[in-house]
């Protein structure tokens, strides 16, 4: 670290942009003092440039007298402060990458612009603006960098940030867990990658509006979503049904693990009855939930639902899901049904029921033969349903165990 404090007291020494005040004090969330000049002196820098590009773009109205712009002309020198600049940018952002002091641009105008500029701005003779290019807010009020581990919260028009601790991560997102200071409870935020397509980001988005909808004790709960920076908060959960078993393994009674199927075969068949499909049933996106008198299994990780007349999941036929049946490779993952929710959900509830995650060494017996049932290949022979699923879970007793 220490190596990252001289680069941060060199580079705040070198900086010549200055800043104003009030931009300075929208930092106040960030305890290193040169990091914070580094911040309030680009943000400041960045809004002069940016006003002048506003102020640079050409209009003209139309017979009804609606603005129409006609691009511009960036002149040469704001071309090139404005490129210096975001190259600064550029060079704090990777000194800081791997370091405590990480951070992103959570301005959505003002990352979407610094995309476009770098498509058309030059270092010499000036830049053209292109027609398409229109002019965006100016960020006086909110700070456009945050730290990577940070989160803003708001209550009753006070803000104060709290620290963020990665959890785990997948393709499309990061998952990190904070103290929240008003409540003093732990929640839980996801927050979609930097980079993402648009598509991408609809299908996150679709992940909260699903969940939001759905209301079950079996299912993990969301709270808000941040448009601006692409994350929502929802419950925090202890730990994942992996580790759970994983943990308890050698003292579980097969009534516990009999409870724990039940709940989840609950939380399905309340989605199924909202006419929705997991489509990702794991190890990891199972959650426990424990209290002082009960442990509560939960499930989540909406990323990957098959919603009814949604064009972001009908279409998609990527493999995925770590439970998944592999024959979805040859159907199409737009054409999963429900004989695939049950593979998946066999393979689940052989892995709570023994502790394993695959059939080799597992003598045969009852819990083999629940296995072959629900993942046979003849997808006509698998499990109906999930109360049939269940009632097979059921019927096993303590000498099938053996």
């Amino acid at each position: 670290m220490n190596n990252i404090e001289g680069f941060l007291n060199r580079a705040a020494n070198k900086c010549e942009y200055g800043y104003y005040d009030d931009i300075y004090n929208l930092y106040d969330f960030v305890s290193n003092t040169p990091l914070r000049v580094l911040f309030a002196s680009y943000h400041s820098q960045l809004n002069k440039l940016f006003t002048t590009l506003n102020n640079d773009i050409r209009v003209s109205y139309d017979e009804a007298g609606n603005k129409i712009y006609n691009g511009g002309y960036y002149h040469a020198e704001d071309s090139r402060n404005l490129i210096t600049l975001l190259d600064n940018i550029d060079i704090l952002k990777s000194k800081l990458v791997s370091s405590g002091l990480a951070f992103e641009i959570c301005n959505n105008v003002y990352a979407d612009t610094i995309r476009k500029c770098r498509t058309f701005l030059k270092s010499s003779y000036g830049s053209e603006i292109p027609m398409s290019f229109t002019p965006f807010d100016i960020s006086e009020f909110e700070p456009i960098f945050q730290l990577s581990n940070n989160i803003a919260i708001s209550h009753d028009s006070a803000i104060i940030h709290s620290s963020l601790k990665l959890k785990g991560e997948g393709s499309y997102a990061r998952v990190y867990n904070y103290i929240d200071p008003f409540y003093d409870m732990p929640f839980i935020v996801k927050r979609a990658k930097p980079g993402l397509d648009q598509k991408a980001l609809s299908r996150f988005r679709q992940e909260y509006d699903t969940m939001k909808k759905l209301h079950s004790p079996y299912l993990v709960e969301v709270y808000s979503f941040n448009d601006t920076k692409h994350e929502y908060t929802m419950e925090y959960m202890d730990e994942t049904i992996r580790d759970y078993i994983n943990r308890k393994n050698n003292t579980l009674t097969l009534i516990e693990r009999k409870k724990i199927i039940y709940q989840i075969c609950k939380g399905l068949n309340y989605l199924h009855s909202k006419n929705v499909l997991h489509r990702d049933l794991s190890l990891t996106n199972v959650f426990v939930k424990h209290y002082d008198d009960v442990d509560v299994i939960k499930l989540g990780d909406f990323g990957l639902v098959k919603l009814p007349d949604s064009t972001l999941t009908s279409t998609q036929s990527e493999f995925k899901g770590s439970l998944n049946d592999p024959d979805l490779i040859n159907v199409g993952f737009s054409n999963y049904e429900m004989c695939h929710e049950i593979y998946a959900l066999t393979r689940l509830c052989f892995f709570i029921l023994t502790g394993k995650q695959n059939i080799e060494k597992q003598h045969d017996g009852v819990i083999k033969q629940f296995w072959i049932t629900g993942t046979n290949p003849d997808r006509k022979k698998r499990y109906k349903t999930v109360d049939e699923l269940q009632n097979a879970v059921s019927s096993i007793k303590a000498d099938d165990m053996k």
